[in-house]
């Protein structure tokens, strides 16, 4: 009996930690268009394209019309204004705002 109620105690922990998580993930495939080396702040031009959704946990494929993002990067001497590259970002936190010190960003530069 109480290898079952240990069972069903684990079982239901992992699944309410699953089910917590909440990440999005967003893919911009952009122009770098302005570079602050002194921040790490990189403005990139291009649309965005929601890949995983938090509510759903599936591609979504919602992309929107062009526009200027500003990204951080910790080696933003490694880029060069006019470079095209794929940025992406995740989100996990709710809130629908652009938080450049809560989201990370993983860049792949693009030939």
């Amino acid at each position: 009996m109480l290898k079952r109620k240990i069972f069903f105690i684990v079982t239901l922990m992992f699944v309410l930690i699953s089910c917590s998580q909440t990440n999005e993930e967003y893919l911009i495939e952009a122009i770098i268009i302005e570079i602050k080396e002194n921040t790490g702040d990189i403005e990139v031009d291009g649309p965005m394209k929601v890949v995983k959704s938090a509510t759903t946990q599936e591609a979504v494929g919602n992309k929107t019309e062009s526009m200027i993002h500003t990204i951080r990067v910790s080696n933003p001497e490694d880029y060069n204004v006019g470079q095209k590259v794929k940025v992406n970002v995740i989100s996990n936190y709710d809130e629908d705002v652009w938080d450049v010190n809560r989201l990370k960003f993983e860049v792949e530069v693009v030939d």
